[in-house]
């Protein structure tokens, strides 16, 4: 069975072929973050403008690189939400089109569950990531620029266990680059100058939430800013040792999370998704955390943690497979919830 995904959720344009909702045989990205880059951020009209420019050339490259022809697909899933409205409608009205012309079923998907379905995608190129028995129950942590979530999986079903009552942890990145001038996005940057820093030279309060499973990433973000304010040079030692502390502090937080969660709810196996999943110290300290509690990590290969159509697609095969189907009266929903 092939699966055509397509994801135009924020900045990302993607057409992905898989073959049984698992195997890649495409996957095309064009990405329009250079057009942001000089605003310090997304531009919802920027992002849209590039999806539909963009959305039939990556649609043909995508058939093209799986070397099949649009009558090949059986299935067309599509991020429903959430995301920037005027780019959803993008990759919604094309999905529609092609669903309607080809006579094929068609599946609305929410991005963010997608993300925890990325770890299982193989390469037929790949051996590195073989076909694996995925797990039936597992912990899902999703981390990006956005959201930042804990969920509970059961055999299909998703339950949302805490998620950030504020800033997301990427927002966080991005906004601490951007007060210590580091541009945008903030992420790699951090991430990158961390390693030259002191992560003990500044120690920041950890949050409190009333849902213990919550997150909260705007306190630090203002912690940083006042330290900034005080600071009369922004060195490079200053600044590595800022990126440093800031970068610790946020995975702690996350990795402890994690964690306890997973103990509550008594699960083996922990599922990482979102853009921030590339970050290497948060990648290092939860794969080195589950070997110590024997519990299996499920990270995924770095192509596929930012948003792509290899994992709508699969989880549009996923949701098909359970007998959810979509009409063509589906519509973008920006705000659309996980569970």
């Amino acid at each position: 069975m092939l699966t055509l995904g397509i994801e135009t959720s924020c900045d990302e344009t993607s057409f992905a072929v898989l073959k049984n909702g698992r195997l890649i045989l495409s996957n095309v990205v064009s990405s329009s973050l250079f057009r942001h880059k000089p605003f310090g951020g997304i531009v919802p009209e920027i992002a849209s403008r590039h999806s539909l420019e963009q959305v039939d050339t990556v649609f043909h490259e995508a058939l093209k690189k799986a070397k099949i022809k649009p009558r090949d697909l059986d299935l067309v899933a599509v991020t429903e939400g959430p995301g920037l409205i005027g780019s959803l409608l993008v990759g919604v009205c094309f999905a529609k089109s092609l669903s309607y012309e080809l006579g094929v079923p068609l599946v609305g998907v929410n991005h963010l569950e997608a993300h925890l379905v990325a770890p299982f995608i193989i390469f037929d190129h790949d051996k590195i990531f073989p076909r694996v028995k995925e797990p039936m129950r597992f912990l899902g942590l999703l981390v990006s620029g956005g959201h930042t979530c804990l969920t509970l999986h059961e055999k299909g079903r998703v339950t949302l266990l805490g998620e950030t009552v504020d800033d997301a942890v990427g927002e966080a990145y991005d906004k601490v680059a951007k007060i210590l001038g580091l541009g945008y996005p903030g992420g790699p940057v951090i991430d990158k100058l961390a390693y030259e820093g002191d992560s003990e030279k500044f120690r920041f309060t950890k949050p409190k939430q009333k849902n213990r499973f919550d997150f909260s990433f705007s306190g630090i973000k203002t912690a940083v800013l006042y330290t900034v304010q005080k600071q009369k040079n922004l060195s490079r030692p200053f600044i590595c040792d800022m990126a440093a502390s800031f970068q610790k502090a946020c995975v702690h937080w996350l990795v402890e999370k994690t964690f306890v969660a997973a103990d509550e709810h008594k699960v083996q196996d922990i599922v990482v998704g979102g853009g921030v999943s590339a970050n290497s110290l948060l990648r290092k300290s939860l794969t080195d955390e589950g070997v110590k509690r024997d519990l299996k990590m499920w990270i995924p290969p770095l192509m596929l943690t930012t948003d792509n159509a290899a994992m709508i697609g699969a989880r549009g095969f996923d949701l098909y497979r359970q007998g959810k189907r979509a009409s063509l009266q589906l519509t973008g929903n920006p705000s659309l919830k996980v569970a």
